[in-house]
């Protein structure tokens, strides 16, 4: 091992996807994986305590977002990159990933072939992101939606037991402003109701549990 190699960790939910990666990382003499985690609850209470300079972290963990917990993961104490990892590769999830503090937002159906170098231009480059778009708007499948939909997609399925004023209330609009956002949803989606609705913002990748 090269005493300059970098200190990485791998967390993801999928032990066979985990201990591959660390095997295929660790044939690179820049390279030295740390540790690897199955929970994000591990991820949280090892960066407190540990020095490392990049995280590959899955996005999904068993049905739940790491990206909520990016604050947790990282203070603002700690220096270290964050590579987000994910299945659902679309620009709505890249957006959200890079807002959270991510650095750079990678598809699981990248080649991994050259993984290497991005995880030594991630460490080298600030905050490089990728190249997703920042319009407001998110094409999923031919069909456009705005980030707004979007968002008030996401609070159905977070709030799927509130009713629709107490949901309005908490995305700060009006109740019939709520309505009118899932009438058009609805017809967007070709849905007909807000279960209809939210499998299909889970099955697009567009809702991260």
């Amino acid at each position: 091992m090269n005493k300059n190699s970098l200190q990485v960790v791998i967390a993801d939910d999928n032990r066979f996807f985990c201990e591959a990666l660390k095997d295929s990382l660790n044939a690179h003499s820049e390279i030295n994986i740390i540790n690897t985690f199955y929970t994000i609850d591990e991820v949280i209470e090892f960066t407190k305590n540990h020095y490392l300079d990049v995280l590959i972290l899955d996005v999904n963990f068993n049905g739940t977002s790491s990206l909520d917990f990016i604050s947790e993961v990282k203070s603002t104490k700690k220096s270290f990159k964050i590579i987000a990892l994910t299945t659902m590769n679309n620009n709505y999830i890249k957006d959200k990933a890079l807002e959270n503090g991510v650095d750079i937002f990678v598809g699981k159906d990248t080649d991994f072939a050259n993984f290497k170098d991005t995880i030594l231009d991630c460490f080298t480059n600030a905050n490089n992101g990728d190249e997703t778009s920042k319009s407001s708007k998110v094409i999923i499948d031919n069909l456009i939606f705005t980030k707004r939909k979007l968002e008030i997609l996401e609070a159905l399925y977070q709030h799927s037991s509130k009713k629709e004023k107490e949901l309005a209330v908490i995305l700060n609009i009006t109740e019939s402003a709520l309505k009118s956002h899932k009438r058009e949803l609805f017809e967007i989606t070709n849905t007909k109701n807000t279960p209809e609705l939210i499998k299909f913002g889970i099955q697009k990748g567009l809702i991260v549990g």
